[in-house]
């Protein structure tokens, strides 16, 4: 009778974390979050797990290192993975598609990808989509648009007069120099660092590297 209890407050316990929004999982750190997007950064150190969290959200899934986590949906068996850097993909993930599962760091190094949820509840992108120099078209949604931009060194890339709303993001460390509104405000990238653009900004960014500068540009009502 005893086991059968601890079985049973075992499972209930499982179940109440289950429940675990993404967004309060300890290991997905909100570090921006606006009326349109809510940015995670995940970093997983090897051999650490995550807590059982549900993904609730339509998302854009970032990866920024090339990992091989495991993963678990709840009372599923476990299933290897494979989180390729620079890789992004769109994921609707409202009922009936929610996902409650947990990861995990198989690998001697950190596993680290970026979740941006998406946060307008009738996201309207009835622009078509842009052209842009050194920028392509990969993912065309009713929730958003993903870019990916490939700067060579010495180029430059403006974004400007646009009635439309960016979030960039890093996929590689690069010297690049970025200016909003004529105005510098950093020059030396790091992997996943982002920034969002307003409609009307004057968004620049110069790549003063030695090699070409990767970026991905997600377009959001």
């Amino acid at each position: 009778m005893k086991i059968a209890l601890l079985i049973f407050f075992a499972l209930v316990n499982m179940n109440t974390k289950a429940q675990i929004p993404v967004s309060q999982e300890p290991y997905h750190r909100v570090v921006y979050e606006n009326d349109r997007v809510r940015i995670l950064n995940v970093l997983l150190p090897p051999g650490d797990t995550t807590q059982y969290h549900v993904h609730s959200t339509p998302s854009v899934f970032i990866g920024l290192s090339t990992s091989h986590p495991g993963s678990q949906l709840l009372h599923q068996n476990p299933a290897a993975g494979l989180f390729t850097a620079s890789s992004v993909f769109f994921e609707d993930l409202r009922a009936p598609h929610t996902r409650i599962h947990r990861v995990w760091n198989s690998d001697s190094f950190m596993f680290h990808v970026m979740d941006v949820e998406l946060l307008s509840a009738n996201p309207v992108l009835d622009q078509p989509g842009f052209k842009l120099k050194y920028t392509r078209l990969e993912t065309d949604t009713t929730w958003v648009r993903i870019y990916k931009t490939d700067l060579p060194k010495v180029a430059e890339l403006t974004i400007h007069d646009m009635n439309r709303r960016f979030l960039l993001v890093v996929l590689g460390d690069t010297k690049t120099t970025v200016s909003v509104n004529d105005k510098e405000i950093a020059r030396f990238l790091s992997t996943g660092d982002f920034f969002w653009i307003n409609p009307g900004d004057k968004f620049s960014i110069m790549n003063r590297g030695a090699s070409t500068a990767p970026f991905t540009l997600l377009e959001v009502d």
